[in-house]
């Protein structure tokens, strides 16, 4: 569904006028839908953690505290306990708390188990990080929608841009948004926006984990060669 096709549902479903444009269009009616449909794309991606919108950044680290250019460009928060210095297979602990920092500035904090922060647009590391280490990390970009040639961006811009979140939870979010603000009745579309948010989450979440006879018995299985092995250190280390 493109940024148009998204307007005259939203209009549809609110009884108003289909706009024939989005984008420039200086109708009020049209400027509003755009507002909302945007509003609502930048707060669906803030408020779940979008497997259509995780990214991996790795990066080879410099000497020192501060890991400049470590960030993506459309980077918008860490998924969390995912930041691995990859050389030593140790967890980089944090985004730690402005005050958990503080603390760790004036104490000599010398440990494999590191910690890092992010502020100013930059990760800083203590212990300080070793010039040449490969470090990874999963993030979720900012841009939840991209335009005709599928470079993506973080609102729509012109009429046949495409989301990447799910295109008929926008929607309902901009179903519900725009009712919501006109004062008009809006307690169902923020009931059909809620249980359809819910259902995407679930069915994003991993499934619980199943042990079969398989997973213990049999050959060259998803975990085992035979016997099980005596530690997970035997599994390449022990994490």
């Amino acid at each position: 569904m493109t940024l148009l096709s998204i307007a005259n549902d939203v209009a549809d479903e609110t009884k108003g006028p289909r706009p024939a444009t989005i984008v420039g269009n200086t109708s009020p009616d049209a400027q509003n839908i755009l507002r909302v449909i945007n509003r609502v794309g930048i707060n669906l991606m803030r408020a779940y953690g979008w497997n259509v919108l995780r990214k991996e950044q790795t990066f080879t680290s410099v000497s020192g505290e501060e890991q400049t250019g470590a960030l993506p460009s459309d980077f918008d928060r860490f998924v969390p306990e995912t930041f691995w210095d990859r050389d030593s297979n140790n967890l980089m602990s944090g985004p730690v708390s402005p005050v958990e920092w503080a603390g760790l500035k004036v104490q000599t904090f010398s440990s494999q188990n590191k910690k890092f922060t992010h502020r100013g647009g930059s990760i800083f590391t203590q212990p300080e990080l070793g010039a040449g280490v490969n470090m990874a990390f999963e993030y979720i970009s900012k841009n939840w929608c991209q335009d005709s040639s599928s470079t993506a961006q973080a609102k729509f811009a012109a009429d046949d841009d495409t989301a990447i979140i799910d295109e008929d939870l926008i929607t309902y979010g901009a179903i519900f948004e725009w009712l919501d603000a006109e004062g008009q009745p809006s307690a169902r579309a923020a009931r059909a926006y809620e249980k359809y948010f819910n259902l995407l989450v679930d069915n994003e979440r991993a499934t619980a984990d199943i042990l079969v006879s398989g997973d213990v018995f049999a050959q060259n299985t998803r975990h085992f060669e035979g016997a099980p092995k005596p530690s997970r250190a035997s599994y390449g280390g022990d994490f």
